[in-house]
């Protein structure tokens, strides 16, 4: 119980909630650094809850390039949006960066502990719709933005590149691809290079 009111889902209810929450068929499962946690394409049949470590959503592009979809970090919810959704297949592949602790819980229970409890409801459909504001804001970003806008939008959030390799996969492009727009950024005075990497000149 301590582990799940740590999550936002959970801070809120009470332990009897909880509890009855807990009575119904659910498993707390561990995964070190390195395992691959889901499948794209698994069914998402329980709450997963990640309430100890951080994991990689990883999605698949064309010629097996990857793309890094997002960096997860305990507490949270893992895949909230599909738990309920026609087909519930999960889209990525989730794997853990550090040793993980994952609370799988019961869909049914789960749908049972939100009519009861006001304030798990609320906070549920709060994740949801925080969820799709930064997936409306990643599709938009590539559907709309160009390589170097996406990179210039990178630095203003996180200061610098350091990898370029690492930073290719969040943005969507190959490493040559991403190394020719640093390369005509640093020739127009857009960025600098440093012994930390690239930043905003």
């Amino acid at each position: 119980m301590e582990e799940l009111k740590r999550v936002k889902l959970f801070a809120k209810c009470s332990d009897e909630a909880l509890e009855r929450l807990l009575n119904h068929p659910c498993r707390r499962q561990e995964y070190p650094a390195g395992r691959r946690m889901l499948d794209a394409g698994d069914p998402c049949r329980a709450l997963m809850v990640l309430v100890e470590g951080q994991a990689e959503a990883r999605m698949m592009g064309e010629e097996g390039r990857e793309l890094l979809v997002d960096r997860l970090k305990a507490p949270m919810l893992l895949a909230p949006a599909f738990l309920f959704a026609t087909p519930n297949i999960i889209p990525v592949e989730v794997t853990a960066v550090t040793d993980c602790v994952v609370w799988h819980i019961n869909r049914e229970a789960f749908f049972e502990s939100m009519q009861q409890e006001p304030t798990v409801l609320r906070a549920f459909l709060e994740e949801l719709s925080a969820k799709g504001h930064f997936l409306s804001g990643k599709m938009r970003s590539f559907a709309v933005k160009g390589l170097k806008n996406r990179v210039v939008e990178y630095l203003e959030t996180n200061g610098s590149i350091t990898s370029v390799a690492d930073v290719a996969q969040q943005l969507g492009a190959t490493r040559p691809s991403l190394s020719r727009v640093l390369s005509d950024m640093l020739n127009e005075g857009l960025v600098v290079k440093d012994g930390k990497g690239y930043r905003k000149a």
